[in-house]
C-alpha cells in the first residue's frame, strides 16, 4: 500500500514540476529571440556566480555565510532523495546502507551536519526579519506578501530539517533495539548528529511509537521536498 501511495505522490510531484517548468519555458519563448552565442565563457561564469552561487548575497559577509550554509545544505541534502525514491518504490529501507558501508555513514553524517548549519541559518534569518526589524526588511516594497513569502519558505525549511532528524533519530534507536526496517538487524548507524540526538529524544519511547515517528519523518521529508519543488 505504501509503495502505491508513494508512486502516486512521486508521479504527482514530478508531474506538477514538469508542468511548471513547461510554463516557465513557454513564457520565456514568448520573448524576442536574441543571439547569445558570443562570450560563452563569460556568460557561463555569470550564470554560475549569480544563479548557482547567489553572488548578490556576498556583499555582506555574515548574511552571505548564512545564505551559503542554507543554500548548500538544501542542494546537498537532496542527494538523499535518490535513496528515498528507491526505498519508496521498492519497499526497501536504507537501500544503500549495506552496499556503501562507511561511505554511506559519511554521506548521511555530512548531510546531517549541513542540516544543523541550515537550521541555525534559518533561525537567524527569522530573527533578523521578525525580531530585529532590520531597515532593509521593513521597506515599503517588502511589506505584505514578500515578507510572508520569505517567512513561509524559512518555516518550510525548518519543518524539512525536523523531518530529517525525526526520521534518522527514531531509526537510530530502532536499529539499536533490532527494530529497524533495515533487515531487522541490530546495531548503530553512527551518523554524526542523529546517533546521539536520537537516544536523547526518543530512547524512552516504545517500538511502535518510534516506527510512527520514523515514518512521519520519512513521509514529511519527501512531502516538503515536493512542496519546495513546486512552490519555488
Amino acid at each position: 500500500m505504501e509503495i502505491i501511495l508513494f508512486a502516486i505522490l512521486l508521479s504527482a510531484g514530478v508531474g506538477f514540476f514538469a508542468y511548471n517548468a513547461w510554463k516557465v519555458r513557454y513564457n520565456i519563448l514568448l520573448g524576442q529571440d536574441i543571439d547569445r552565442s558570443d562570450r560563452k565563457g563569460e556568460r557561463l561564469k555569470t550564470m554560475i556566480l549569480v544563479a548557482f552561487g547567489q553572488k548578490k548575497m556576498f556583499s555582506r559577509p555574515i548574511p552571505a555565510l548564512l545564505h551559503l550554509a542554507l543554500y548548500v545544505a538544501f542542494i546537498i541534502t537532496q542527494i538523499e532523495l535518490i535513496e528515498i525514491a528507491i526505498d519508496g518504490l521498492s519497499g526497501h529501507h536504507r537501500f544503500f546502507y549495506f552496499k556503501l558501508g562507511g561511505f554511506y555513514t559519511f554521506m548521511i553524517s555530512f548531510i546531517e551536519i549541513l542540516s544543523v548549519l541550515a537550521f541555525v541559518a534559518t533561525l537567524a534569518f527569522l530573527i533578523r526579519r521578525n525580531l530585529l526589524k532590520l531597515p532593509r526588511f521593513t521597506m515599503k516594497e517588502l511589506m505584505g506578501w514578500p515578507t510572508k513569502d520569505a517567512n513561509l519558505i524559512l518555516l518550510m525549511e525548518i519543518v524539512l530539517i525536523c523531518c530529517i532528524f525525526s526520521m534518522n533519530g527514531a531509526d537510530e534507536v530502532l536499529y539499536s533495539r533490532g527494530g529497524s526496517h533495515v533487515e531487522f538487524a541490530k546495531g548503530h548507524y553512527d551518523f554524526a548528529i542523529s546517533s546521539w540526538m536520537g537516544p536523547l529524544f526518543f530512547e524512552n519511547l516504545s517500538i511502535d511509537a518510534l516506527h510512527i515517528i520514523e515514518r512521519i519523518g520519512w513521509w514529511g521529508h519527501i512531502l516538503m521536498v515536493f512542496a519546495f519543488l513546486n512552490y519555488l
